[in-house]
Order: C-alpha cells, then sequence, then structure tokens
C-alpha cells in the first residue's frame, strides 16, 4: 500500500477500527539496525541471543512503534494525521522470522480540536501473542490549519509571559488563584465546562474534563506547541459523605483514581510540555487528609492522603528534569463545598484557628504563587498546611 487512505473530521468516531499483516523477515530486523544504529546482539546475533532467558532474537520495540506509524499514517486516521504522542507497552516479546497483523482502533475523539487517540496492537500470529500495544496521540493537520486560533489573536500576551496551566480554575480557590497569578503569568484555565463570560481577560480557557482518557489530547491542541512554566492542579470531584464502610465502593475508587493515577497523568503532562529551563507542578491538598482525616468524608481524605504519597513519590523524579513538585494544604476554607455551611460552624472553625481567621483563599492563592517565585526553587516533594496555628 502506497497511497494513505483519507478519512475527513466528519468520517472519524470512536470505535472505527483497520488492520493489516506483513512479514517480518531478517532483512527487515538487519536494515532497521542499520537506520536506527541499535545493534543490540539481543536483536542481532541469533548466537548471543540463544543464551539470553529469551531463548532466541528478538524484534526492536521501535520497530513496533514504527507499524504503529504505519498504520497511522496510512490506514487510520491516514494521509491528514500528525502524531503528537506515543505510549506503549510490549508484554510478550516479538520473535522473528515472524508474521504479525497490526490492528488500530479510534478510542478517542475530539471534533473540536480535530485529534484523538489511536490504540494500535500487534499481534504474532502464529501464536496470538499480543507483543505490543501502543497509544499514539494524533491531530488532523489540514483541519488544524483551516480555522485561526482564537486564543492567537486574543492573548498576545501569552508570548511574553511564562504560561501556567491552572486546572479547576472555575472553582471558589480557583478563580482567585487565576487572578493572582495573572499578575505575573498567562493563566490558561482548564475547566470541565464552558465558563461564562469574564472579566479576567488574562486568563486563556481550555474545555477538557481530568476524568477523561482524552484531555492530554485537548489541551495539547490549545497549547499550539507553546511551553508551560508551570501546572497548578486545584481540580478536585466531589467526595461522598460517609464513612469508609458506608460509602460506595465506585465513589472511592473515583477518589482514589484521582489522587493517585490522575496526579501521575497530570506530572507526565507537565514533564512532556515544559519549557526548557524546568517547571513547576503545584498540587492543592488539604489538612484533612493525613494531617486530621475526617471520617464524615473519608473517601475525600483517603484520595487527598493518596495524592500526598504519589507527590513525594514524584518529586524524585521530576527533579531529574529540574521539575519541582508541591502540595499546598490549607484547613478549613469558606469556599467551594463550605460556601454552604451555616454561621455557627463558620465560628466554630473560627475558633480553632490560634491566629482568630479562617484560611482565605487568598491565603491559599499567595502560597501557590510562592512556589511558582525563585525563592522556592530548591523546594521540592512538600506539604505545605495552612493552619493558622493548628495542632
Amino acid at each position: 500500500m502506497r497511497e494513505p487512505r483519507l478519512f475527513t473530521p466528519a468520517d472519524l468516531r470512536t470505535g472505527i477500527q483497520a488492520d493489516f499483516e506483513r512479514d517480518i523477515t531478517v532483512e527487515d530486523i538487519v536494515a532497521f539496525a542499520e537506520l536506527s544504529h541499535d545493534w543490540n546482539p539481543l536483536h542481532i546475533d541469533e548466537e548471543y541471543a540463544r543464551l539470553t532467558n529469551y531463548g532466541k532474537r528478538i524484534v526492536h520495540g521501535a520497530f513496533q512503534v514504527g507499524l504503529a506509524s504505519a498504520m497511522t499514517g496510512m490506514y487510520l486516521p491516514g494521509r491528514e494525521v500528525a502524531v503528537r504522542s506515543y505510549q506503549c507497552r510490549f508484554p510478550a516479546p516479538l520473535y522473528y522470522p515472524s508474521r504479525v497483523q497490526v490492528r488500530g482502533e479510534i478510542t478517542a475523539w475530539v471534533p473540536q480540536s480535530a485529534s484523538g487517540t489511536l490504540r494500535v496492537r500487534v499481534v504474532e500470529l502464529s501464536t496470538r501473542a499480543l507483543t505490543s500495544e501502543i497509544h499514539v496521540g494524533f491531530s488532523l493537520h489540514e483541519a488544524r490549519a483551516a480555522s485561526p486560533n482564537r486564543s492567537e489573536v486574543e492573548h498576545p500576551q501569552a508570548e511574553g509571559k511564562p504560561i501556567v496551566l491552572l486546572t479547576g480554575a472555575s472553582g471558589g480557590l480557583g478563580q482567585r488563584i487565576a487572578s493572582v497569578l495573572s499578575e505575573s503569568y498567562h493563566v490558561i484555565g482548564m475547566v470541565r465546562s464552558q465558563p461564562a463570560e469574564r472579566n479576567d481577560s488574562d486568563v486563556e480557557w481550555v474545555t477538557a474534563d481530568l476524568a477523561a482518557s482524552d484531555w492530554e489530547v485537548v489541551v495539547e491542541q490549545k497549547l499550539r506547541g507553546r511551553r508551560l512554566y508551570a501546572l497548578v492542579h486545584a481540580a478536585w470531584p466531589p467526595g461522598p459523605q460517609g464513612s469508609l464502610l458506608d460509602a460506595e465502593i465506585d465513589a472511592v475508587r473515583a477518589q482514589l483514581e484521582f489522587g493517585g493515577v490522575g496526579i501521575i497523568r497530570i506530572a507526565r503532562f507537565l514533564r512532556s510540555h515544559a519549557a526548557g529551563g524546568g517547571a513547576r507542578l503545584v498540587v492543592l491538598g488539604t489538612t484533612a487528609a493525613t494531617i486530621k482525616p475526617v471520617l464524615n468524608v473519608a473517601a475525600y481524605s483517603l484520595g487527598k492522603a493518596a495524592l500526598e504519597h504519589a507527590v513525594r513519590l514524584l518529586a524524585p523524579e521530576l527533579a531529574r528534569g529540574n521539575i519541582t513538585i508541591n502540595v499546598v494544604a490549607p484547613s478549613f476554607v469558606p469556599v467551594g463545598v463550605n460556601s454552604a455551611k451555616t454561621n455557627r460552624v463558620i465560628l466554630t472553625e473560627t475558633a480553632k484557628v490560634p491566629l482568630g481567621k479562617l484560611c482565605s483563599p487568598e491565603d491559599v492563592a499567595r502560597t501557590v504563587d510562592f512556589f511558582l517565585s525563585p525563592g522556592a526553587a530548591f523546594v521540592t516533594g512538600q506539604i505545605l498546611p495552612l493552619t493558622g496555628g493548628q495542632l
């Protein structure tokens, strides 16, 4: 097949599949080694490979990524595609000579941004073994070029200010953080639904759901190749009331998913889109996580505790790329889910604070601003509680 297939944005949808088969020969692997300069003997030297735990020569993992590239560029989505990312796993070795089937399926498609995700599976036909699964993030280059990007016109200041991506930008804390940070940074506010008309012209908006499988693709399209100085993660899903024994398991699972896998995805996205000199990741936590767990919102406490531990584990990994990660953990703040509390509750919570006042959105926003400042360049892996002196 020499001519790529053509799918228009109107043709694409989740669930569309395509496949092809091909033989992998000794000559193919030698040619790939010549092109890539990867002459590792596990792939090339039959005698060497026989003495390893694999027992025989195996195909390069990158060769299988090349098969995914062929699927993407020639079969699905075809001619108009531009690859944005690859995520790969190799559950079984692929020996050669062999014949494989390469199957692609659109698993996510966002018509508004003409972007999506293609899952490619490579199966060795004689054994039916799955040897690789590759998720390809893509966009359609003609669709992107056809419509002018409004944010490029509306936000020329992005060229002069460092860019900060803020999740949960429409929440009570998110709005104040956006306002404070926009004094020094160009803020891209990420929200689940399109915000109402706002006066904060320094904020650029992107609509994406962190619970979706393709939010990275949507935000990547919004960035248009721009690099991030920082990512401030203020989003969090509503948590169930009650103890862990009473809460629905799916609700508990959602909190743990957001605090664990969710923050890993956030960190990976920032690492992939960070500016050349490094970046900052600031996450909003709570004193109700590990400092003072709250039984009547136990699933929420558990999810936030998982987030804290994930941040500690991510800190040394991100540090290799000169990226810091820290948690701002406020105590009771009278916004968001707490805005409906009675005056009696507000007075009770205030009485617990030795400073004599509650933590405010301004306190949280200014602390986030500190973590983005040069003064916090050597601070990473920390949880900073905003307690007002509470023990």
